[in-house]
């Protein structure tokens, strides 16, 4: 399997990528908002479920020990998924939930019990790298721990199906949104985890993938409704890589011309020509990325982008425009145009 050694351990780590990428994007925007912060830890956990899957795979042909640990380690991160998922279904999306010991508590305890049996062959006694994915004899902890997750998994879902009844509004709707998106990972993620490989079938690496059902319906209710600004999130996403493609294409373009034409070694022109790139890089880095930034607003967020637009524009206006009626005149026709009406009246209290 050696194109698949290469190319599943790629998926892996683009997936990986993509998880921590917008967990720490949401998690700047707000560090002290606890959906924030639960939402970031979810995110590091599927991101190095998905490492370290890609890295068991990767490491395949190299040793059966280390394959056998890699496998073992793969599934840490999914001792701690359980309980943050269900806690932030308890915290979701109104913010309101009380912290109890209990919680922390019960779940903290089971999360040592995995642990305890990590190494154990009672937990997973061999491994092995098929053409699809991960072939691991398994004991009677691991039989647990599957029951653990599936239990828990079940009760957050319940939770938010409770919420969608209480609940009004915007929130209703990052309610089924998020629901669906959960549903889908979790079935996904115990055909590819467990009942697959149960029938001798591995295809585990595409378990990870299923993640990303959860947290696109998520991204999609963020957006709909505005919640922890999904906005910024696309736009620096969009712009970062459209940048790392360009400056990809451009290096990889003068790197291919300089080869052609002069030696490419260690000497002053090819110094001369790093440090010119380098330069020029750093200059344009910030304008281009304002611009990109910019542009997905034109297209995504179209209305709330002619909003700020107007209104920086009007701002600009009142510092140098000083006649009344010009300034009201203006005041109409750029509310006309933002809000496309045919007459607006303006009406100034003193």
């Amino acid at each position: 399997m050696p194109k698949l050694q290469y190319i599943i351990p790629l998926i892996l780590l683009v997936v990986s990528l993509t998880q921590l990428t917008i967990g720490i994007i949401i998690f700047m925007r707000n560090k002290s908002n606890r959906i924030n912060i639960v939402f970031f830890l979810l995110m590091i956990t599927l991101s190095i479920w998905s490492a370290l899957m890609g890295s068991a795979y990767f490491s395949s042909n190299l040793s059966y020990f280390l394959t056998l640990l890699l496998t073992r380690l793969l599934t840490v991160p999914a001792f701690f998924f359980p309980s943050i998922f269900l806690y932030f279904t308890l915290v979701f999306p109104e913010n309101t939930y009380k912290n109890k010991a209990s919680f922390f508590v019960l779940h903290g305890a089971f999360i040592l019990f995995f642990l305890s049996f990590l190494f154990s062959d009672s937990y997973i006694r061999s491994s092995a790298i098929e053409a699809g994915g991960i072939n691991f004899k398994f004991g009677i902890i691991y039989l647990i721990f599957g029951a653990y997750l599936v239990v828990t998994m079940v009760q957050g879902c319940y939770i938010l199906l409770n919420k969608f009844f209480i609940l009004k509004g915007h929130r209703k709707h990052q309610i089924i949104l998020f629901t669906i998106g959960a549903l889908i990972s979790i079935t996904v993620g115990m055909i590819f985890a467990f009942i697959l490989p149960a029938f001798n079938i591995y295809l585990n690496f595409l378990a990870p993938t299923g993640t990303l059902f959860c947290i696109g319906f998520l991204a999609y209710a963020i957006i709909k409704t505005r919640f922890m600004d999904i906005r910024i999130v696309i736009t620096r996403l969009m712009a970062y890589l459209i940048l790392t493609t360009i400056y990809l294409m451009l290096g990889t373009f003068f790197v291919y011309v300089y080869t052609q034409f002069l030696v490419f070694g260690l000497n002053i022109p090819t110094l001369m020509l790093l440090i010119t790139l380098l330069f020029l890089g750093c200059i344009s880095f910030h304008p281009l990325r304002l611009q990109l930034q910019t542009t997905p607003d034109k297209f995504l967020f179209r209305k709330k982008y002619l909003y700020e637009e107007t209104i920086k524009e009007l701002s600009e206006k009142c510092g140098s425009i000083v006649e009344f009626e010009e300034l009201v005149g203006l005041f109409s026709k750029k509310i006309e145009i933002a809000t496309k009406t045919k007459k607006v009246k303006i009406y100034l209290i003193d």
